[in-house]
């Protein structure tokens, strides 16, 4: 009977798992779609401004925002199932939390957005863009921010169909925005990142639009609330601060060394074609977290981490192929003039299968409240990557940095499944023979 029942759940997670990551895969063609579509538009010179600027959005809105929908989902998934109501404080709290994060970013897009276009987008030469477009990426990732806050509340819910839904159409939103742009009323990298963030806030608007109302209520939380959301969510914040700036720190680094913009516009391409991998990623943790929040007993987490090491062998061998074809990927994608490209993605997707292998581990850490440890390991992956980083791109310029992200992401993706297997064995007690609790997957 036990082994039927943890069946059904394999069968279960399996199929919301597929669910998610089917429509995440549609997103992802769209979103690749947008980004064939300016490559090829402007060519890697001026592609390499834009990733720059991508870069600025993506790490603006990752430094803290992730941290608060992965310390919601934590808390409020493990009281919405049984009384929803109990849920409502942990809503409105991380919803405040959110909303002066919006105000930070914005107040601190005026701050920065000449010291940035001074270190990162050389303002000197012709065409160079003005201050205004690092704001614009600024207010960008403000709104992907409260995007994520609905997301995360319906992650938490385990209303997975809701979730997939809005990042199918935030993707296609953002098609038929660029295109839209592109097609009518270019003026300008400018006006191409204007028509990224006006697409992020529609998005936002309508996700928000479907959320339940009783998240709503008059209910502010207490001191209690926030006193226990912080202390998981302290080492959450600092996890996501280095998780955030390590994902694009190589970008950061080839332009503060001012490595040609060609080359960058390369590596820029070759970080979109990983994009798949890191959809895997990031869907693997998303379903797995709400479950990976009820571990409890060594017994169980290692069932957790021995459930996927199949599943992230078949996938490892699946992407042998795509290695191999990077050539004549890339050829068919953005075109002749990316040359450097095939090389950067095939070493960038052997780092990124590394991290896709870590998923479950990570997961199961941050459910069994362990997100110190996880700081410690981003805090590592950052360190390592600066160091690397700063000693290879000016003698070995992109290919050196690209080999830097893939060493670094194969030590710290081992390093965080010891890690979890370590918890397991030895912090999270197994209950006495034949009581325990059936396992979670």
């Amino acid at each position: 009977m036990a082994d039927t029942t943890s069946t059904q759940r394999t069968s279960g997670w399996a199929k919301v798992f597929g669910g998610v990551f089917t429509a995440r895969v549609l997103s992802s063609a769209l979103v690749l779609a947008t980004v064939l579509l300016l490559g090829r538009v402007l060519g890697p010179t001026r592609y390499a401004d834009l990733v720059i600027l991508l870069s600025i959005m993506k790490v603006a809105a990752e430094l803290v925002g992730p941290a608060l929908d992965t310390t919601l989902v934590r808390f409020a998934a493990m009281r919405h199932a049984d009384r929803p109501e109990d849920a409502l404080p942990y809503y409105r709290t991380i919803l405040h939390a959110k909303l002066a994060l919006v105000a930070l970013l914005l107040v601190g897009g005026l701050v920065l957005a000449v010291p940035l276009r001074d270190l990162l987008l050389e303002p000197g030469h012709e065409g160079a863009l003005s201050a205004q477009a690092v704001w614009i990426a600024f207010a960008g990732a403000a709104a992907t921010v409260l995007w994520g806050y609905a997301q995360a509340v319906y992650q938490a819910q385990q209303r997975f169909g809701t979730f997939a839904g809005l990042e199918l159409l935030n993707a296609l939103l953002r098609l038929i925005f660029v295109g839209a742009v592109l097609a009518f009323v270019w003026n300008g990298l400018t006006t191409i990142l204007l028509a990224y963030v006006l697409a992020g806030i529609v998005s936002a608007i309508l996700a928000w639009v479907c959320l339940p109302s009783f998240i709503f209520a008059a209910n502010p939380g207490s001191a209690t609330v926030w006193k226990e959301m912080l202390h998981f969510a302290k080492w959450v914040l600092a996890a996501c601060c280095f998780t955030s700036i390590v994902q694009r720190v190589d970008i950061f680094l080839l332009a503060a060394f001012h490595a040609p913009k060609t080359s960058i516009g390369d590596y820029g391409a070759a970080l979109q074609l990983t994009l798949l991998g890191d959809l895997a990623i990031g869907t693997l943790f998303m379903t797995l977290l709400p479950k990976a929040s009820g571990l409890k007993t060594g017994v169980e987490t290692r069932h957790f981490l021995g459930a996927f090491v199949r599943p992230m062998g078949l996938a490892a061998a699946a992407a042998l192929p795509i290695i191999v074809l990077s050539g004549p990927i890339v050829l068919l994608t953005f075109g002749p003039d990316y040359d450097q490209t095939a090389k950067l993605f095939a070493i960038l997707l052997i780092g990124t299968l590394f991290a896709m292998g870590s998923a479950p581990a990570g997961a199961a850490l941050y459910g069994l409240g362990h997100s110190r440890a996880i700081a410690l390991l981003e805090l590592a992956k950052l360190v390592a990557t600066l160091i690397l980083g700063v000693i290879v791109v000016p003698r070995f310029g992109v290919l050196g940095m690209a080999w830097a992200i893939a060493a670094v992401k194969g030590v710290v993706g081992v390093a965080t499944y010891i890690v979890a297997s370590k918890y397991a064995r030895l912090i999270a007690p197994d209950p006495p023979e034949g009581l325990g609790p059936e396992p979670l997957v």
